[in-house]
Formats: structure tokens, C-alpha cells, sequence
């Protein structure tokens, strides 16, 4: 049972990511679960680099907006 339990959380975590990994994560980690948080942390890393372009983008239209 706790088998079935951890195949439906792999498969919960792989559909979260798209059911894909980067070929350097899947080259450089051996397990599944070690290349899940690896790119969960590379997708949380390229969207707070989007994150912070968009800000200053709309930022500065946000303030000169403002006057």
C-alpha cells in the first residue's frame, strides 16, 4: 500500500513539472526524487530571475504612471 502511496506522489510531483526534467538534472542526479526537487528549485530559480525582469519593466511604467 505505501508503495502505491509513493508512486501516486512521484507521479502528483512529476505532472507539477510538466513530466519533464532539464537533461543536465536528469544527467547529474540518479534518483527520482532528487531530480524532482532539482528542478523544482531550477524552476523556482528562472522564475524569480522572470520575476525580477518583470518588475523592473512594469516598475518604471508603474511609476512614471504615477506623476
Amino acid at each position: 500500500m505505501a508503495n502505491t502511496e509513493d508512486n501516486d506522489r512521484i507521479t502528483q510531483a512529476l505532472e507539477l513539472l510538466g513530466n519533464r526534467f532539464d537533461p543536465e538534472i536528469e544527467e547529474s542526479f540518479t534518483s527520482i526524487a532528487e531530480r524532482i526537487l532539482a528542478q523544482a528549485l531550477e524552476n523556482v530559480e528562472l522564475a524569480e530571475h522572470k520575476l525580477r525582469q518583470i518588475q523592473e519593466l512594469v516598475g518604471d511604467v508603474a511609476l512614471a504612471g504615477s506623476n
